[in-house]
């Protein structure tokens, strides 16, 4: 039962590094940020912050891609992206006059830091080692 619960946060893991891994289109493929962000006819710099955001969250999803299968990773990774996706709720919750299309995105980051909790738990990833003697790897 312990390595299924494992095995169950493991996917999780994996399944908020995909869904971090997506934005990242968005720094190849700008034309489609009004799409995912209901912004429409943004300036130079403007663009190129939120392709930066992309690309941040990007490597996010790639470390909690790794995070998933590197045990000892999994606390680091877990803290930057509850960090990142707290900070980005509290500031489109304290906002006014953003476009709604962020709410969505905002409630998928709180989906996100469901799943991660989650898996966290399932995981064991709070503890300051993953791995306990007699424990089979994951």
């Amino acid at each position: 039962m312990r390595s299924a619960a494992r095995i169950m946060g493991m996917l999780l893991f994996a399944a908020v590094g995909l869904l971090n891994l997506a934005p990242g289109l968005l720094a190849l493929a700008p034309s489609q940020l009004a799409t995912a962000y209901g912004v429409v006819h943004t300036d130079a710099t403007s663009e190129l912050l939120l392709r930066h955001r992309a690309v941040m969250l990007a490597l996010l999803g790639v470390a909690l891609l790794a995070a998933a299968a590197v045990p000892n990773w999994r606390r680091p990774v877990l803290v930057v992206a509850v960090i990142g996706k707290t900070s980005f709720v509290i500031l489109v919750v304290t906002t006014t006059g953003a476009h709604p299309k962020l709410t969505s995105v905002a409630l998928a980051d709180v989906g996100a830091l469901a799943t991660l909790t989650l898996a966290a738990v399932l995981t064991r990833a709070w503890t300051a080692h993953s791995l306990r003697p007699g424990d089979a790897a994951p």
